[in-house]
């Protein structure tokens, strides 16, 4: 697999060259100067040094590509049949170049409206460099019955990703991620932006247990319309170093959004999780339910704002972090809650000390996973309490 070089020896020839070789079109290569530009400006260059140890790794060549397909395994045959099973009811469900080769007007139209170029100098990066990712695309009215899950293709594995699923006026879908780490990548940056038109439901459900080389930065943003409704499900598990952002913004009126995540921390790990939710619009309504355990590092910024026209607003919060023996917790809500008429009900960040013990073991960091737990496929739900048990009888002092 091929790297680039070092990040301040990246010129944006060389990001043409690479563009040229992916035969992206024209406006692609230009988004993507355009964002180098935005990364190495002296806006951004402060926030992000070019001492950052970043490999970035550069797809296989398209001779490879086509020597692998003759070989392609069981999973990519399964992919295949699948988006062409969907293709009939007009969903595309797909690898991002597969897409963009065929449905380049769709993918100009969304790629990084949501979450532009100039929002952070993780976007800029991400912008820049992305090697492949999933597009989702259900049209008005259809209900996609089969979950939708993750798959990276060979011919874009790269650890740089990007996201799009876009939901027409009432359409339905569930798309399930569990990410597999990449031997070549100790650095992972995704940025997903999801569109949900009017009335349309989207459950989107993630499991992460990185390899604990791994350092990752994810950021998703929902843009939610009249009545549509989101649900977020997230557990977060392993890596050396998790930092990641989950926004919706509720701007049509009625608009609903539930976020359940839960985070387990070990010694010597790292999870920084922000999760956010605006109301932008009449009684929407948000509920956010945050459960961490942290023997090792653990810090949650969990914000549900209310701006001055979201009349009739409804708040649900249920924040809680066990903390065990020398566990760094860092806990916030800067809730910015610009309507006196909202209805918020639930509690701030609750910390509690937690002594593990071999008799405890995974009692308690177990018990506040149910609400987790029951939002769970039975396949994922069964794994995430292993990994539970797991890191819970590896945390246990003296072992």
């Amino acid at each position: 697999m091929e790297l680039w070089p070092p990040f301040e020896q990246i010129t944006p020839d060389m990001i043409i060259t690479v563009s040229e070789k992916r035969q992206e079109p024209p406006w692609l290569r230009d988004f993507r100067l355009k964002a180098w530009e935005r990364l190495t400006s002296d806006a951004v260059a402060p926030f992000w040094p070019s001492t950052a140890p970043i490999s970035f790794a550069i797809p296989p060549s398209r001779q490879e590509i086509a020597a692998y397909y003759q070989h392609s395994d069981e999973a990519d045959m399964v992919y295949q049949r699948l988006s062409q099973t969907l293709s009939d009811s007009g969903i595309i469900y797909g690898d991002f170049y597969d897409v963009l080769q065929k449905h380049p007007d769709m993918i100009q139209q969304y790629l990084g409206s949501l979450i532009t170029i100039q929002d952070s100098p993780l976007s800029a990066l991400n912008s820049a460099f992305f090697t492949g990712g999933m597009v989702v695309y259900v049209p008005d009215h259809v209900h996609c019955q089969v979950p939708l899950s993750y798959f990276r293709a060979f011919s874009n594995p790269g650890q740089i990703e990007r996201q799009l699923i876009i939901l027409g006026t009432g359409a339905s879908a569930e798309f399930v991620e569990g990410r597999p780490s990449l031997d070549y990548a100790p650095h992972h940056i995704v940025l997903t932006e999801v569109f949900l038109s009017k009335a349309a439901s989207l459950k989107y459900t993630a499991i992460k247990n990185w390899d604990s080389h791994v350092i990752t930065w994810v950021k998703k943003r929902t843009h939610c319309a009249k009545e549509a409704h989101v649900t977020w499900v997230e557990g977060h598990f392993g890596g050396q170093d998790t930092r990641e952002w989950t926004e919706v913004i509720l701007t049509g009126e009625q608009a609903r959004c539930d976020l359940v995540s839960y985070l387990y921390s070990s010694s010597r790990q790292h999870i920084s999780y922000v999760p956010r939710i605006i109301h932008d619009a009449p009684h929407s309504s948000s509920y956010l339910t945050v459960h961490g355990v942290a023997t090792g590092n653990l810090q949650i910024t969990g914000a549900q704002d209310v701006l001055p026209h979201a009349q009739g607003a409804v708040i649900q919060r249920d924040l809680l972090a066990l903390k065990s023996g020398r566990a760094q917790v860092t806990l916030s809500n800067p809730s910015i809650i610009a309507e006196p008429g909202a209805e918020i009900t639930g509690n701030d960040f609750v910390v509690q000390s937690w002594n593990l013990t071999e008799a405890d073991q995974n009692g308690r960091a177990l018990e506040i996973a149910q609400t987790f737990l029951s939002q769970l496929p039975m396949e994922f739900a069964i794994e995430a309490q292993r990994l539970i048990n797991q890191k819970s009888r590896q945390d246990i002092p003296g072992r």
